[in-house]
């Protein structure tokens, strides 16, 4: 656990040092389709939580937003933001809360670092409440752009900016199909996969590519991510 927490704990303090002197407004599509899922209520948890940029669309919806991250540095920053951490690698499996005590646990670029996906959904359905949900954003392999990559150049894609460690510390890269089959597994119910609505208003051509196949296909071929929600019953 030390060395890997000592990794992440670096790249969390690059991150910020460059973040702190950087000015970026592009908007934050990972949040943007997650938005419009996260309904009110008590208590929220965040796996993997960094900084605790969920806020930002959390606040003002939950009485209790929680979050467990690795590195150190950057749950400094998560008390500002309005959020109780709690240091914690969740590789090893057990998330540290009591079971039924969220009604919304959020996993944001999260699901690819975990060595043991379906461990660490069981655990995640152990916390929430009954009918509690989790909602959950992933790179997408099946993206056009990662196709072309992979079928044409040769090079098998790169699914996240980070290059601290090789492919950005991702351990598995997932399908719509392949997070179904897991999330079932793991006892969920009713999962939904679903589209940033806003990207459309930014771009003729996304608009035009939907026109013309439908929702389900720009989801399968022209999302670079997943953005699924999955019940506990």
């Amino acid at each position: 656990m030390t060395e890997v927490k000592n990794l992440y704990d670096t790249y969390w303090r690059n991150r910020l040092l460059a973040q702190a002197v950087k000015s970026n407004h592009a908007p934050n599509e990972i949040l943007e389709s997650i938005e419009p899922l996260l309904k009110k209520g008590n208590r929220l948890l965040d796996m993997g939580c960094g900084a605790g940029d969920i806020t930002e669309i959390a606040i003002d919806k939950y009485r209790e937003i929680h979050g467990c991250d690795i590195s150190l540095n950057a749950l400094s920053e998560t008390k500002d933001m309005g959020m109780f951490s709690v240091c914690a690698d969740l590789n090893e499996g057990c998330v540290p809360y009591k079971d039924d005590s969220f009604e919304c646990v959020t996993a944001l670029e999260f699901l690819e670092h975990i060595i043991n996906p379906l461990r660490i959904l069981a655990e995640i359905k152990r916390v929430l409440k009954p009918y509690g949900r989790l909602v959950l954003t992933t790179p997408n392999i099946r993206y056009f752009r990662n196709l072309h990559t992979l079928i044409l150049r040769g090079s098998f894609p790169r699914t996240t900016i980070d290059d601290f460690v090789w492919g950005g510390g991702h351990f598995h890269y997932f399908t719509r199909k392949d997070l179904s089959f897991l999330l079932s597994q793991a006892g969920f119910k009713r999962v939904n996969f679903y589209i940033n609505e806003k990207q459309f208003s930014r771009s003729w051509k996304r608009r035009f590519i939907r026109a013309i196949i439908g929702n389900y296909l720009f989801g399968e071929y022209f999302c670079g991510g997943i953005a699924v929600e999955a019940t506990k019953e």
